[in-house]
Formats: C-alpha cells, sequence, structure tokens
C-alpha cells in the first residue's frame, strides 16, 4: 500500500485501487469516481461485445471451412486427381481381385493376392508347383557349453553374396560360435539357430535369410572349424542339409513362371502374389475387376459429408417458432452463407446428358432440408456395375485430344469446353503463339505449358505440349460433377485466399483494432480516474482547511466576546 499526501487528505494505494483516505465533504467521492470512469468505459464495453460477435463469427466460417473441406476430401475419389496419361488415381481406378479353386477348396490357403491401379482387368489360370525355400544345414548333436578345442578362421555367406571372416578359440563353446554367427548373420545372410534335441544336446542348425540360394562356407586359416564340428565333410560340403535351396515354381495361363521367393510382386503388373501352399492339382482363378466397393464407398462417404455441411448450413438459417433468429444461427443473412449454399445446390441438381445425367439418376434424391439421400440404392449399384464408364463420367472430368502429346495438367474451370487450339512453334522448338479461331490473347505460354488467361473462359486451364512443331489440336472438356464441386468449394474452402479464409482475416484484423482502441479507451479512462482522485483529495483539503480555520475564527470571536 503507497500514500501520497496533499495537505492532510491522502491519496491511499493498495494494489491497483486508489481512494481518498478523508472526506470531510461527506460526499461519496469513491462512487463519484466510478460511475466518471465508467461513463469512460463504456464504449470499450461496446467495443468488446463487438468483437465477441466477431469471434463468434469467425468460428461460424472456420467450421463452415473444415466441413466444406471434408466435402472436397470426399470428392477425391471420384474426381480427376490428374489429367495426363498416368491416368486419375481415383476410386474408378482402384481395382478388386478375387481367387476361386477349381476343386472347391479354399483357394487363400494357396496363395494371397494384392492389387493396385496398374492392374490391368482380366482373368488368370493359376496353379503353384512348389513353394520357394531357404537351404538349411545341420550339425551333429553335441554338448553346447563344452569347449571345442578348435581355434581357426573360416568364411560363411551365400552363392553371389559377401562372406564373413568368423574366428574360433580354443576355449568358444558350440553356444560361443552360435552367438558369433548370430553377431554377423546381416552380413552373411545366414541365422544360426541351437536346436535341443535331448537334456544334454543341441545341433547347430544354419539357415539362409533369402530362400533359392546356397550357403557356403570354408577354413581359411588354423583348424577347419567347419568340418570339426561336424557341418563338412571331408570333401568340404554340408554333411546334412536338412532343406535344399530351392525356388517358387507357378504356372499362369500355361506359363511356367520361377522366382527365388514366394512374393512375386513383378509376374503382372499391379499384382503381388504370396504363395502359401502348392496347389497339388487344382487350379486357381484369379479374377481382376474394378473395385466397385471402393466407388460406391467414395459416393456414401460424399453423401455424409455433404449433409453434414448441409445441417450446419440448416443450422445458421435457423428462427424459432416466434420469428426470432436462432442464438447458434450467428450467420444469418450473411451474404457468403448464402452464395456459398445456392452455388453447391446449383451444382448438385445439374443435369448433363446421356443416361446418367445426374445425382438423381443413381437413386440419389433430396429432402425437405435439402440433405442428399440414398433412396434406391439398387439403382446405385445397377449404375455402378452395369455403366461404368457412364457413371464415370458424371463424377470425372472427361478430357479428349486429336493430339495425345497436349496434356491437361490443371483444371480449376467450371467451363465445359469444345475448342481448337493453333499452336506456333519457332524454329528453336519453343512455342511462340497459341490462338483459338484466330483470336489472340485467351491463352498465355510458359515454357512448354499453355495456361488459360485471366478472365478468358479458358482460365483455370493448363496445358503442356510435347513436340517441337506448330500444328492445330482438337480440345473437348466435359466436365464431372466431382470436379465442379471441389472447384466450387475450394473457392470458398481454400485456407489461401478462399472468400471464407477472406472473411476470417478480416474479422482478425478489425478485431485486432477493436482490441486496440478498447485498451487505449480504459487506459485513458484509469488516467482520468487518477486526475479525479487528486482532484477529489485537494478538494477534501481545500475544505478541511477551511474548516479548520472556520474553527480558529469562531475560537478567536469567542474570546473577543468574553473579553468584553
Amino acid at each position: 500500500m503507497s500514500v501520497s499526501s496533499t495537505s492532510s487528505a491522502s491519496v491511499v494505494t493498495t494494489g491497483s485501487s486508489s481512494y481518498v483516505s478523508s472526506t470531510v465533504s461527506g460526499l461519496d467521492t469513491d462512487s463519484l469516481v466510478e460511475a466518471a470512469v465508467a461513463q469512460k468505459t463504456a464504449r470499450a464495453d461496446t467495443i468488446d461485445a463487438q468483437v465477441e460477435v466477431n469471434e463468434a463469427k469467425i468460428a461460424a466460417y472456420q467450421k463452415l471451412q473444415a466441413l466444406g473441406t471434408a466435402v472436397s476430401d470426399a470428392l477425391e475419389s471420384l474426381k480427376s486427381t490428374t489429367y495426363s496419361a498416368l491416368g486419375s488415381g481415383n476410386a474408378f481406378d482402384e481395382k478388386a481381385a478375387s481367387l476361386t479353386a477349381s476343386d472347391g477348396s479354399t483357394a487363400t490357403d494357396y496363395l494371397a493376392v494384392d492389387v493396385d491401379g496398374e492392374a490391368s482387368v482380366g482373368q488368370y489360370a493359376l496353379t503353384v508347383t512348389q513353394l520357394a525355400k531357404a537351404m538349411k544345414v545341420a550339425a551333429p548333436a553335441a554338448d553346447a557349453s563344452a569347449a571345442l578345442g578348435l581355434s581357426g578362421t573360416f568364411t560363411l555367406g551365400v552363392e553371389g553374396g559377401e562372406a564373413a571372416s568368423i574366428t574360433i578359440t580354443e576355449d568358444m563353446t558350440l553356444e560361443d560360435l552360435a552367438d558369433a554367427l548370430s553377431a554377423v548373420s546381416d552380413d552373411t545372410g545366414v541365422n544360426a539357430t541351437l536346436i535341443k534335441v535331448s537334456d544334454s544336446a543341441y545341433r547347430l542348425v544354419l539357415t539362409a535369410t533369402d530362400s533359392n540360394v546356397a550357403i557356403v562356407g570354408a577354413s581359411t586359416e588354423g583348424d577347419d572349424i567347419l568340418a570339426g564340428i561336424g557341418l563338412t565333410g571331408d570333401d568340404g560340403a554340408f554333411a546334412d542339409v536338412i532343406q535344399q535351396a530351392r525356388p517358387a515354381i507357378i504356372t499362369l495361363d500355361g506359363i511356367e513362371i520361377s522366382r527365388s521367393s514366394n512374393e512375386l510382386t513383378d509376374v503382372i503388373p499391379g499384382v503381388s502374389l504370396s504363395l502359401e501352399a502348392a496347389t497339388e492339382g487344382a487350379t486357381i482363378t484369379l479374377a481382376i475387376t474394378p473395385d466397385y466397393a471402393s466407388v460406391k464407398t467414395a459416393v456414401t462417404d460424399f453423401i455424409t459429408a455433404y449433409n453434414a455441411l448441409r445441417d450446419y448450413i440448416t443450422t445458421q438459417q435457423a428462427v424459432e417458432s416466434d420469428g426470432a433468429v436462432s442464438a447458434d444461427a450467428v450467420l444469418f443473412g450473411d451474404s457468403t452463407l448464402r452464395s456459398m449454399s445456392q452455388s453447391l445446390s446449383a451444382l448438385i441438381g445439374t443435369r448433363g446428358e446421356g443416361d446418367i445425367a445426374s445425382l438423381f439418376d443413381l437413386g440419389i434424391t433430396m429432402n425437405e432440408s435439402n440433405q442428399l439421400v440414398l433412396s434406391d440404392e439398387t439403382a446405385l449399384n445397377n449404375a455402378i456395375l452395369s455403366d461404368a464408364d457412364a457413371f464415370q463420367a458424371l463424377f470425372e472430368t472427361q478430357v479428349k485430344t486429336s493430339d495425345s502429346t497436349l496434356k491437361l495438367l490443371a483444371n480449376t474451370s467450371s467451363q465445359s469446353l469444345d475448342f481448337t487450339l493453333d499452336i506456333t512453334v519457332g524454329d528453336d522448338g519453343a512455342i511462340t503463339g497459341v490462338t483459338v479461331g484466330g483470336q489472340s490473347g485467351l491463352f498465355t505460354i510458359s515454357g512448354s505449358r499453355i495456361i488459360g488467361a485471366e478472365g478468358a473462359i479458358y482460365e483455370g486451364l493448363t496445358f503442356a505440349l510435347g513436340g517441337t512443331t506448330s500444328r492445330s489440336i482438337d480440345v473437348t472438356i466435359t466436365q464431372g460433377l466431382a470436379d465442379l464441386l471441389v472447384n466450387q468449394l475450394d473457392a470458398y474452402t481454400d485456407d489461401a485466399g478462399g472468400l471464407l479464409q477472406t472473411r476470417v482475416e478480416s474479422l482478425q484484423t478489425i478485431d485486432e483494432d477493436l482490441q486496440t482502441r478498447a485498451g487505449k479507451i480504459r487506459s485513458d479512462a484509469e488516467n482520468y480516474r487518477q486526475v479525479l482522485i487528486n482532484k477529489y483529495a485537494a478538494m477534501e483539503t481545500q475544505m478541511e482547511a477551511a474548516k479548520l480555520l472556520q474553527q480558529q475564527i469562531k475560537a478567536i470571536l469567542g474570546n473577543t466576546d468574553s473579553d468584553s
């Protein structure tokens, strides 16, 4: 506590509070000061309330961003993720595999299969003749804890690999030898194991890490260690080969195929086979088909994500039964929310051409809350199974060019277009001009890239051109529903320039300014508080002095009266 005095009145400060210690006037100076300060800070309180409103809007915009992004993410499996000849890598490119055994047995007992998007749709007849095996050799049974009495160096490895050198001393045991071999197994490609065959005897077993490779070993100095423990005979060959190295052998459509491993990843492009057992007369039918389940899942995931977004939009437009705006509807009447909702609804209801022209042709309808409902699952299944190309064309942008050297690299356009690019190439092979129908300025050129000019109907399209000759190329682009929705959503949800992010950043900037202003108002008010306290303290001091003077005068006058 600090005390500053003005004559006999004092300003007392305790913590962050100050007050006048003497109130000769009888006035409630604390209340007067607080009322005056409150009048000064009222504007700051109003600003705080506005900041709270803005923060609620920021949170709502960010929620809208997240839900919109979730819809885009769900559509990634249905939209064109790339437009080059490499394929799009979406759900339409996924493949599924099935195995059937000719004798009615369980096909997965013989092999497992995994496929990726590179696999071609087709059917194969397959038999497994033998599995690949790793070479195993064993030494005779011996006491693992007895000293070997051998001293020397030998090498060990596998054919085609680099052998390691192992040195043994006379006091080392079979257990010590096994440990020494295990320590270099990463280098030798040979694992060492002690197998207990009786209460006091063990056999040392060497196993090649990889199948279909032979174990090789040779003495290089001192005693012949391998022969000394019985692993090799007088001829230097392994005395007891308990499993020979051998390859895997399969027959695929009548063609015999051999591999060193039971994991066959390079027989059929995009297909990995893992052999489990020989088929022993049974023939396995391997069928590779489009992964229709992935496509269906992608559609239902989109419906779920879209409905979550639509639910939130509905809460932001809600009114109570009395007509008042719902307390949760912090974006009620917001123009950005309204335009986002309207643009999505327009795209959802768009109809194209052909037998599958809209979501409604897939058994998907819209309820009274503007949510999507899979009301006819059979229609969706039939569309996927019976007309896969039309189904894919509904969602995925289709690009056709009369010259395969022209590739569409990027597409953020909402335009379906049919045009001819007239491309001029200079003597050095560089593109010098691009026109459409004789009109220039519709595209810009960057190396081998042809980019739709800002403001032109081709904006959002980027092509790459191969070759070094002038030519005319016909281009047809039919925008898919998934691409259109993602492009529209990105315009709102993109965190680097989307409309929602722009609104968030604008409100954050406004809030920073408001908070600065509120802080200054409160700082000024606190300064004003101190001025008032000092003024009241001075007033109290003056009044106390006047009172003292009055008392003195009365005393003087009283004394005069008594003398007279």
